[in-house]
C-alpha cells in the first residue's frame, strides 16, 4: 500500500468536511481516515476503542466483503502507522499514537476506561514497584487521568484491603505525613519507606 498524496489527502477531507458520514470507497483511503482519527485523538489525550471505529467508520460493503477484512488487519497493513498501538482491555481493544501519547499514559488511560478502581490502583502501584522502582504517592490517583475523588479512594482503599488477590498493595508513611502505596512483590518494608521519605522530604532538601 503505497502513501496517500498531500492533494488526495485534501481531497479526503474536504469531503469529510462537506458530509461527515460519507466514507471512501477504496481501501487505501478508509483506512488513512482511521489512522488520522486515531492520531487526533491521541493529541487530545484519548485512546479509541475498536467498537468506535467500527461504528463511527463502518466499512463500505465492498470492503466488507474482503475475505480477512477486518479494522485491525487494515490498520496493521500500513507501514506508515507504526505510531499506533494496540492495547487489549477486558471487553474491547483500545488503540493510541505514540507520537503525542506514551505508552505508561495510555496504560493508565485504559485502566480507568476499564472502570474497576480496585485494580487500577493496584496495578499502577505494581508498575511503580517493579519498573522504577519506587512507592506511588497516594494523591497520584486524585490527578488526571484517574482523576478520583477523595471519597472514591478512601473506598477504593477500604475494599482492597478485603481483597486477598491485592494483599500485596500496603501503605507507608513519610514524616511530613504522606501516605504512599507499594507492593510487597517488588519492594520491601524498608526500602519503600525509605523512597518515599526521599522523594518527600530529602529530594527537597538536596535539589
Amino acid at each position: 500500500m503505497g502513501v496517500i498524496s498531500p492533494d488526495k489527502k485534501e481531497q479526503i477531507a474536504g469531503a469529510v468536511a462537506d458530509n461527515p458520514g460519507a466514507l471512501p470507497a477504496d481501501r487505501e483511503a478508509y483506512t488513512s481516515r482511521l489512522i488520522e482519527f486515531i492520531r487526533a485523538e491521541s493529541s487530545a489525550g484519548r485512546l479509541t476503542s475498536l467498537s468506535a471505529l467500527a461504528s463511527r467508520f463502518p466499512p463500505p460493503d465492498e470492503l466488507s466483503r474482503e475475505l480477512g477484512f477486518s479494522i485491525t488487519s487494515a490498520i496493521a497493513e500500513v507501514p506508515e502507522a507504526g505510531d499506533l498501538k494496540k492495547m487489549e482491555g477486558s471487553s474491547d481493544a483500545w488503540y493510541f499514537s505514540e507520537n503525542t501519547m506514551t505508552g505508561n499514559y495510555a496504560l493508565h488511560l485504559l485502566r480507568t476506561e476499564e472502570k474497576d478502581p480496585l485494580m487500577l490502583i493496584a496495578e499502577t502501584v505494581r508498575d511503580e514497584s517493579r519498573i522504577y522502582p519506587r512507592p506511588t504517592d497516594l494523591t497520584f490517583f486524585t490527578d488526571p487521568p484517574f482523576s478520583m475523588n477523595e471519597r472514591e479512594l478512601r473506598q477504593a482503599l477500604g475494599r482492597m484491603e478485603l481483597r486477598p488477590d491485592m494483599s500485596d498493595i500496603k501503605r507507608c508513611a513519610a514524616s511530613n505525613g504522606a501516605t504512599y502505596l507499594y507492593s510487597t512483590r517488588y519492594l520491601g518494608e524498608t526500602l519503600a519507606e525509605t523512597l518515599a521519605e526521599w522523594i518527600e522530604v530529602g529530594q527537597k532538601q538536596n535539589p
